[in-house]
Formats: structure tokens, sequence, C-alpha cells
């Protein structure tokens, strides 16, 4: 009776890479910070340069209230919970419509400098990828890497 041979089978007994699940909260968290400290800068040119809008300086309260409301958005958005998934997304929105329907109004030929419409573009783009993020992780989805 004929017997066959099998080669023999190098296994790796090594353990498989760990997974890593990517966290939205943190990196939407990040994405705001650059968002509203790139906003708090151009605020400080626009008034040093005196081209800021009369009603959003470093002078009225209103702008002091604003980032005080933002940077603590940025902060909420790194927390677990729903409620504050749904809150930063709610607040995301409402931004966005500002920076969308608002914003352009106020935005004369005095404030078109390179650094406000570098400024304009991008706050608007990191404020959309906030919001991307937080859909995501709202939705439940997540990333492995690895």
């Amino acid at each position: 009776m004929p017997t066959t041979s099998s080669p023999a089978v190098a296994t790796s007994r090594t353990a498989p890479a760990p997974t890593r699940l990517v966290v939205y909260g943190r990196h939407q968290s990040g994405v705001l910070l650059a968002a509203f400290t790139l906003s708090a800068g151009h605020t400080v040119y626009a008034w040093a340069a005196g081209i800021e809008d009369p009603t959003f300086t470093v002078t009225t309260p209103l702008t002091w209230v604003f980032y005080a409301v933002a940077f603590a958005m940025a902060r909420l958005a790194g927390r677990p919970a729903r409620w504050s998934q749904a809150t930063v997304l709610a607040y995301l929105t409402a931004l966005l419509g500002i920076s969308i329907f608002y914003y352009p109004t106020t935005f004369g030929p005095a404030q078109q400098t390179t650094f406000g419409w570098f400024e304009n573009d991008v706050y608007v783009g990191l404020l959309l990828t906030a919001a991307y993020l937080g859909v995501q992780r709202l939705r439940g989805v997540t990333l492995r890497d690895g």
C-alpha cells in the first residue's frame, strides 16, 4: 500500500497583533480644539489689524461666551455618554449653519486677507470633519486599527 507523506507545515504560535479600537471622541475633541483655537487666533488677529466685526471682537462679552461654550463643547466631545454626543452634534449643526449662512455676510472686503480666507475655509472644514466623526460615533461605527 503506497504511503503519502505530507510536507511538514510550519506554524507560528505567535499571538496576533492586538487590535485597537479607534476612539472617535478623542479625535473629534482634538479637531474641535484645533478649529476653536484657529478661530480665536483669527479673532485676535482681526482685532489687532482693526478689521474685526464690531459685534464680535476681543472686547465684546459675547465673544468670550462663544469661546467658553465652544471649548466646553470640545471637552464634552470626548465624553462617552450619548447625551453628550447628541449635544455636541446639535451644537455643530447650529455652528455650521451660522458659518455657512451668516458669517459670509460679515466677511467684507476688509476681512478678506489671506489669513481671513485660510481661517474661514479651514475652520468650516474642521467643523465638518468633527460633525462627521460625531455622526459616526453616534451611529456606533467603530474602526479597528491593526
